[in-house]
């Protein structure tokens, strides 16, 4: 082992860690999804008006990827969603707490209404929508920041989103979910993976064998 070998096992210990800590994660459970008309999933490619099925539907928010869940109900009963964050609780912190992203065509308004226990909601956001902004996409999503500072909770894991405001009518109807994504969040799972620890041990050895070397 030398000393360009350490470097490379520090190198990689900092670098996935880094990411670790910076890879902010997105709501991942839903809990129940009641479509309004012309709700359904858009990938852009399979599926489309009348998916409902609740895998399909957690599997389509739970990265940004341009697959959207349409909420349905632009007109007569409006749609909603409500999903959890299974990994810890996004918290009150500084600035934008969580953050909203929908890339498909529209800026479609959406009310929202958080939880710490899933039982008790508080609204906490409500956004217009703008029918003359329709360049929502993948490649430049439509972001909506919430700060849930208002709402008087110090963190929460579940959120309710309903179809509001101005929409976009005839599939996919209504807001365009893609993802949800917390901005202050703490992890209810701490524990290092197996392979950062490996790295870690790695770096250990090659330092004690240089200063043998050394000595």
């Amino acid at each position: 082992m030398n000393k360009n070998f350490l470097s490379f096992c520090l190198a990689a210990v900092l670098g996935i860690s880094s990411a670790m800590l910076h890879a902010l994660p997105f709501a991942d459970s839903v809990i129940s999804f009641n479509g309004g008309a012309g709700f359904g999933i858009d990938d852009g490619i399979i599926d489309g008006e009348g998916i409902d099925d609740l895998q399909a539907v957690t599997a389509a928010i739970k990265a940004l990827d341009g697959t959207i869940v349409a909420l349905g109900g632009a007109t007569g009963t409006p749609g909603t969603i409500t999903m959890r964050f299974s990994s810890g609780e996004v918290l009150d912190g500084a600035g934008p707490d969580l953050r909203f992203y929908d890339t498909f065509s529209f800026l479609d308004g959406f009310s929202l209404d958080i939880s710490a226990n899933g039982s008790s909601f508080i609204h906490a956001f409500s956004l217009a929508g703008d029918l003359l902004n329709f360049s929502c996409s993948l490649a430049f999503p439509c972001i909506t920041n919430v700060d849930i500072s208002g709402t008087g909770l110090s963190e929460i894991s579940y959120l309710r989103i309903t179809a509001a405001g101005n929409s976009g009518q005839g599939f996919p109807e209504a807001y365009t979910l893609d993802a949800v994504e917390a901005l202050n969040f703490r992890s209810s799972a701490v524990v290092p993976e197996p392979g950062i620890l490996a790295l870690i041990g790695l770096a250990a050895t090659a330092l004690v064998v240089i200063r043998r070397r050394k000595y």
